[in-house]
Order: C-alpha cells, then structure tokens, then sequence
C-alpha cells in the first residue's frame, strides 16, 4: 500500500470509527458506554493491517470520548483502543502465514485471560460472603440481598465468559473457514479475540485508576465482553459483504 492510500485509508476508517462509536452509545450506570464501534476497528485492521488499524481505533474512538462528554476516558481509550486494532492488523497480515507464533500467543493470552477472570470471580465471590455498609454505598444498593443479585448479575456472565470464549473462539475457525477460509482463518478470529481482551483487561485498570475503587470496574466488564463480540459479530458481515460486493464486480 503507497504512503497516500495509507493516508486516505486511515482518514476515512478514524471517521467510521467515530460515527460508529458516537452515533448509537449505551452508558454503563456509573462508568462509561458500549457501542457498535469496535466492529470498524475490526474491519480497518482485517483490511487495512495494524498501522490503519491503530489509527482508526485509537483517534476515532478517542475523538468520540472527547466531543461525547467523556473527557476522561480520551487517553486510556487513545492507548487502549490503537492496540486493540494493532493486534487484530498484526495477526490478520504479519501472522497469517506464521501459525506456530500465533499459536503461542493465543495460548498465552488464554491463560492471562483465565487467571483474571478467575481471579475477578474469586473477589466477587468474597464480596458476596462478606457484605458491608461500606460496599453497599459504593455500589449504590440499599439491602445485602440486593447487593447479592447485583454481584451475581456479574458473576455469572464472567464465569461463562471464562469458559466459552477461548472455546467459540475456535470453533468458529473451523466451522467457518469453508465458506471463506481468509476471512474466517485462525489468524483473524484469534487476532480479534485476543484485541477483545486487551480491551476488557485494559479498560479494567483505566477505571481502577479513574474510579479509584478496584470492585467498581468490575461491573463494567460483562459489557464490554458484550461489546466486542458483537464488533466481532458485525466485523465480520461488514467484510464478508465487502468482498461479495468485489466479486460481484468483477464478474459484471
């Protein structure tokens, strides 16, 4: 790709990012928001490679925080959301053809995800034994029993995301490389998947720093799990009809 594509490539995937982040927000009660957004992120990175990828997702998104009103999260989503897109531009072009590396960075990955996830489960499990006044005005419930429900409303989605993450992960490769094998290749679902968790992870320690609480945060996550596997989900009908479009093209 010239320097001058590369230039106009990134300007227009910043401006999809953008409206695709600010346009449709769902704030998160007390924290920050989930949108559709991450989904251009996918699609800059998968298209485009890591340089657009980080790009489009670190000054889209960031922009988007800025004239949104969530001033405060500008920098961590600058930091947060590049990666996210590096990683998925890294693994769909400089690690397709090298599966052995990617492999191991999966693998690694996983088990990073399992401690803290594992980890976070165990806290809340503990919260839930151990209610105080203390907590119970911090998250902003009335009763233990209502503080119970509010930790298990967590709880559940995070134990199941543990588990089934690494494994859907996977099986979507192979149940769907058939019907396009670049598209749906290892490389790609694992890139994606990995960027997914970065951003959950990293989102986690911004708010700690933000919020100062390290239990708050955590209410935060079952969303943004919820968010980049439906910017995965979208990711990929965006692509998918992109390429079909080509085709269709070139048969004319």
């Amino acid at each position: 790709m010239t320097k001058t594509k590369r230039i106009i490539y990134s300007g227009l995937m910043i401006a999809l990012v953008f409206v695709a982040t600010f346009s449709i927000k769902i704030p998160i009660p007390g924290l920050g928001y989930v949108h559709p957004g991450d989904s251009m992120i996918f699609v800059a990175a998968i298209l485009f490679g890591w340089k657009v990828g980080a790009l489009a997702g670190g000054l889209g998104s960031a922009m988007s925080d800025l004239v949104g009103g969530y001033g405060i999260y500008v920098i961590p989503t600058l930091i947060i959301k590049a990666i996210m897109g590096a990683i998925v531009g890294y693994f769909a072009h400089d690690l397709k053809n090298n599966k052995k590396t990617g492999i191991i960075i999966n693998s690694i990955s996983m088990i990073i995800w399992i401690i803290f996830g594992g980890t976070l489960n165990t806290v809340l499990s503990n919260l839930k034994n151990n209610a105080t006044d203390s907590l119970m005005k911090t998250l902003e419930v009335t009763n233990v029993q209502e503080l119970q429900n509010k930790i298990s409303n967590v709880q559940t989605p995070l134990f199941w995301a543990i588990i089934l993450i690494p494994i859907v992960a996977i099986l979507i490769s192979f149940i769907f490389r058939n019907k396009d094998s670049k598209l749906f290749s290892f490389s790609n679902i694992i890139g994606m998947t990995i960027a997914g968790l970065w951003m959950v992870f990293g989102y986690y320690f911004a708010e700690v720093i933000i919020y100062h609480s390290w239990i708050t945060p955590i209410f935060g996550i079952p969303w943004n799990i919820l968010q980049f596997i439906t910017g995965i989900i979208l990711a990929f009908i965006i692509v998918l009809g992109i390429k079909n479009i080509n085709k269709n093209k070139e048969n004319l």
